[in-house]
């Protein structure tokens, strides 16, 4: 199974589970909204390190001739220890045979994959935060006067020589972010081409993501590229069990960790994050 990429042969179990599995996995993905932020990589055996190479450094204006040290394109290694998140879904015998608008499986389906998505969005948020650049804002966003601009630029600007690409924020502060005089009208977009983000702020070229699992009143700013996280995708093993109650169970478990910070900066925090911090009264 590369990274990213699910097929029925990177999961455990009967073909009937496997299928299962496959949709739950699949739907997972498309309502999973920082998934994308994350660089990916497969640890099969659930233990790994693996290596990741800085941005090399460049020379300017040299002359003829001219020798230029090496620097940059360090390697650093990214330590992943796998642990599983489970999901149960289960039909009964009646329900099966009574339902008319279809298998009553494809509803636990979809439910099963929103609770997988949210924990691994929560997964995801909590290594983001994990040793951040940060620091507070110059002025709370939900004065509408002030412009939030400010706070933005400078996380940007604190994450170089990498470019940032989104921003991550609780609810309360996107509808502080919407609600500002400077930031409103950055909340109109094209849905189809946003993907998962609510909108884009253009200059800085962040896309913006609202999740609850942000620290309240803060935001986090980061670089997909850096990475700011990095996730390991483990094996999935699905149980198959018929119920003496009359039904059939299947427990679905999923091997996965995020991880950050994976660049450091000199003070040993994330190169790819940046987190302001009071944005709000």
């Amino acid at each position: 199974m590369g990274a990213g990429i699910i097929t029925a042969s990177g999961i455990s179990g009967n073909l009937d589970a496997k299928n299962i599995a496959l949709g739950v996995l699949k739907k997972q993905i498309e309502v999973s909204n920082l998934r994308e932020l994350c660089s990916q990589v497969d640890v099969p055996e659930l233990v790994a390190t693996i290596p990741v190479q800085s941005i090399p450094e460049g020379a300017e204006d040299l002359g003829d001739w001219e020798w230029s040290p090496i620097k940059g394109s360090e390697f650093t290694n990214v330590d992943f220890s796998l642990k599983k998140d489970r999901i149960k879904l289960g039909v009964s015998d009646e329900a099966k045979f009574k339902s008319r608008a279809g298998d009553p499986l494809s509803l636990q389906i979809d439910a099963g994959a929103m609770r997988l998505a949210n924990i691994l969005d929560k997964k995801i948020v909590t290594a983001m935060e994990t040793s951040p650049q940060t620091a507070a804002t110059s002025a709370i966003w939900s004065t509408v006067t002030n412009n939030p601009l400010r706070d933005l630029a400078k996380a940007c600007a604190g994450i170089r020589p990498y470019k940032a690409d989104f921003v991550v924020m609780p609810a309360n502060v996107y509808s502080a972010f919407i609600g500002n005089d400077y930031t409103a009208k950055f909340s109109e977009g094209n849905p189809d081409a946003l993907s998962k983000a609510m909108g884009v702020i253009p200059g800085l070229g962040l896309k913006v993501f609202v999740n609850e699992n942000v620290t309240a009143k803060s935001i986090l700013v980061g670089c997909s590229g850096a990475p700011a996280c990095a996730l390991g995708n483990g094996p999935v093993e699905i149980r198959t069990i018929d119920s003496e109650r009359g039904g059939r169970l299947y427990q679905m478990d999923v091997w996965r960790q995020a991880v950050a910070p994976v660049l450091k900066n000199a003070s040993n925090l994330n190169m790819g994050v940046y987190q302001v911090t009071a944005v709000i009264a």
